[in-house]
C-alpha cells in the first residue's frame, strides 16, 4: 500500500516536472517569438526611417540644385550677359575709330564674333537652367520650346500631343519637376538609346497631370534598372514623388521605352 502510494507521488510529481518543463519551453518560444517580432520590427522602423531619410535628402537636393540653378541662371543673364553686350558695343566703336586699318578691322571682326557666339552661348546655358517660358507662362508652352531646340539640332524627332489642357496647374514647383523629368527622358533616350523618334502625350489640369512618353530607341532591361539606378533615373522618381504622382515604365531590349506618369496638387 506504502509502494504505491509512493508510486503515485513519483508519478505525479514526473507529471508535475514534464508539465513545468513544457510549459518553460512554452513561454521560451513565446518569448523567442515577441524578441524576433520585435527585432524585427524595430529593423522595419530602421529601415523606413533610413529611406524617409534618403527620400528627405534626395528631395533636399534637388530643391539645393534648382535654388542653385536660378541662382547661376540670373548671374549669366544679368551680369555676364550685360557685360558682354557692353564689350560688343565697345567694339563697334573701335571698328568705327578703325577703318584705314584693314589688320585691325579684321582683328575686330574676329573678336565680335566670338563675343556673338559667347552671347548665344550664354543666354542657352541660362534658358536651359531656368526657363523663363515655364515660369511666364507653364509646362506646355516650356515642352514646347524644349522640343523645338531639339527638332532643330536634327538629334531627335520629338512629337507633343497635348490630350487635354485645362490651364496651368496651381503649384508652380509641379511644373518645374515635371519639366525636369521631361528633360531628363529626352536626354535619355538621345544619349542611352540612341532614339530617332519620341512622342509624348499630356493630359493636364490645373490641379492634375497624366504623361505617356514612347521612344524607338534600343530599350533596357528592367531588371537591371532595378539594380542599378542612375542618378537620373532616382531624380526622376524622387521628383515624381513630390508631385505625389506614380511613375511606371515599361521597356524591353530592342523595342524602346515606355513611360506612364500621373499626379496632382
Amino acid at each position: 500500500m506504502q509502494s504505491s502510494f509512493q508510486q503515485n507521488e513519483v508519478f505525479i510529481l514526473m507529471g508535475v516536472g514534464i508539465f513545468v518543463m513544457l510549459l518553460l519551453a512554452l513561454l521560451f518560444i513565446l518569448f523567442f517569438t515577441f524578441s524576433q517580432r520585435k527585432l524585427q520590427s524595430e529593423q522595419l522602423k530602421a529601415k523606413i526611417t533610413e529611406l524617409q531619410h534618403q527620400e528627405n535628402l534626395l528631395y533636399s537636393t534637388i530643391l539645393t540644385q534648382e535654388k542653385e540653378r536660378k541662382r547661376i541662371a540670373k548671374d549669366l543673364h544679368d551680369d555676364i550677359g550685360s557685360k558682354l553686350n557692353v564689350i560688343f558695343l565697345n567694339m563697334h566703336r573701335i571698328e568705327r575709330a578703325a577703318k584705314e586699318s584693314p589688320p585691325i578691322l579684321d582683328m575686330v571682326s574676329d573678336i565680335k564674333e566670338v563675343i556673338n557666339t559667347t552671347i548665344d552661348t550664354t543666354r542657352r546655358i541660362s534658358h536651359d537652367l531656368l526657363p523663363p517660358t515655364l515660369d511666364k507662362f507653364g509646362l506646355v508652352e516650356a515642352a514646347k520650346e524644349l522640343i523645338e531646340s531639339y527638332q532643330k539640332s536634327d538629334s531627335v524627332n520629338v512629337l507633343l500631343e497635348v490630350k487635354q489642357n485645362e490651364g496651368r496647374l496651381a503649384d508652380k514647383m509641379t511644373e518645374l519637376n515635371l519639366f525636369r523629368i521631361i528633360q531628363e527622358l529626352i536626354s535619355n533616350s538621345i544619349k542611352h538609346g540612341q532614339a530617332e523618334q519620341v512622342l509624348i502625350d499630356l493630359w493636364f489640369g490645373s490641379k492634375k497631370i497624366k504623361m505617356e512618353y514612347r521612344d524607338n530607341g534600343k530599350g533596357f532591361d528592367l531588371d537591371k534598372l532595378k539594380e542599378r539606378k542612375g542618378l537620373g533615373t532616382q531624380n526622376m522618381e524622387s521628383r515624381v514623388k513630390m508631385i505625389g504622382g506614380k511613375m511606371d515604365i515599361q521597356s524591353t531590349e530592342g523595342k524602346g521605352i515606355l513611360v506612364r506618369i500621373s499626379g496632382g496638387v
